[in-house]
């Protein structure tokens, strides 16, 4: 069973390391789309170094729509404010014709941007909801219907955008050259969609291999309805899957979420592929001191369909318990699998 714990610039320092490992994690996530390659390979070598049987999980973006690096500057949104969103081909000449409006580029061209009818956009794993007003020539006018920090390099959801033929980008290539360098174990493929997303990425991933080069499990992360959809025909062409529930929830809804894992699950047993269920897993943690009776029925249901592991996200990587939430769930996986291993044995 695969305990994923994912550090960031918060918690990266080799303190906060060995609480994590020393709580249970076995593999560590790191996500290249946030710091850079100097600082991460100090990471990796302090890892190698100390932690031998430690696996390395290493993410790259994909077609994940972001705020651009572009933006002025980072600020608070109230519920209730008027915000406006637009590609960062734009954001130049929209500050100098309107310095007044509260303006976030985004990292994607005008032209998908501005060619669907969007209703909202999500940001932050959808705990960030704006309701779209009205499309102009070159923005999105919108409402803010809760509040917020917007800052560059938060995740953004524009549901149903069309992402066919966007592929795999040159910062994706980098980073997987990256990753092969570092002796990835595992390399995850955000928003991998459809079959062909899956081929790009592995033959991404292959030619950029040489003699002697750990070959790394490839994985891709499930996101969107398009993914629920093909989950069948991608498990032909990678090593595994991530539900990734934190972009899944806005770009489907929160209410289809155990159905969707439900089927996930079930579609990957029978192709014998493994299964990661990650974001949400002790949410409440981060807070508290116990899990929730909903996320302990989460994880315990979720081993007993055959998930092969489980990622812990923002409870490692902004909160302050990381041994603690690690340690937690260590013990409940540890429960739960020989739990099932016995009803199953009846």
């Amino acid at each position: 069973m695969y305990l994923i714990a994912t550090i960031g610039p918060r918690s990266c320092d080799n303190d906060t390391i060995d609480k994590i490992i020393s709580g249970g994690a076995n593999v560590i996530r790191i996500n290249l789309s946030h710091g850079n390659y100097e600082n991460i390979d100090k990471v990796v070598g302090y890892i190698r170094r100390n932690y031998f049987s430690v696996k390395l999980l290493m993410d790259i973006q994909g077609n994940k729509i972001r705020v651009s690096n572009k933006i002025a500057d980072s600020f608070y949104v109230d519920k209730g404010d008027e915000i406006y969103f637009c590609s960062e081909d734009d954001i130049e000449e929209l500050y100098r014709k309107y310095s007044e409006k509260r303006l976030i580029p985004l990292s994607i061209s005008r032209d998908r941007l501005l060619k669907k009818d969007f209703k909202k956009i999500y940001m932050k794993d959808g705990t960030m909801e704006f309701k779209v007003k009205s499309i102009e020539e070159n923005y999105i006018d919108t409402l803010s219907l809760n509040g917020g920090m917007v800052r560059p390099e938060k995740g953004c959801n524009l549901p149903g955008i069309d992402r066919s033929g966007w592929g795999i980008t040159e910062k994706d290539k980098k980073d997987i050259q990256f990753a092969i360098n570092e002796k990835a174990d595992i390399i995850c493929y955000s928003y991998c969609s459809n079959e062909k997303d899956c081929e790009e990425f592995k033959n991404a991933v292959f030619t950029s291999l040489r003699r002697g080069d750990l070959i790394p499990k490839l994985f891709g992360k499930i996101e969107t309805k398009e993914a629920v959809m093909n989950v069948k025909a991608m498990a032909d062409k990678l090593d595994g899957f991530v539900i990734a529930r934190g972009d899944l929830v806005p770009e489907s809804n929160l209410m289809s979420i155990p159905i969707i894992q439900e089927k996930i699950a079930y579609d990957l047993s029978k192709k014998s592929k493994e299964l990661i269920i990650a974001t949400h897993i002790l949410n409440s943690m981060k807070y508290g001191n116990k899990p929730t009776v909903n996320e302990l029925n989460d994880i315990y249901n979720m081993v007993k369909k055959n998930a092969t592991g489980f990622m812990l996200t923002g409870e490692t990587t902004i909160g302050k318990k990381q041994y603690e939430v690690v340690k937690t769930l260590d013990n409940i996986l540890k429960y739960y699998t020989k739990i099932t291993k016995k009803i199953k044995a009846k």
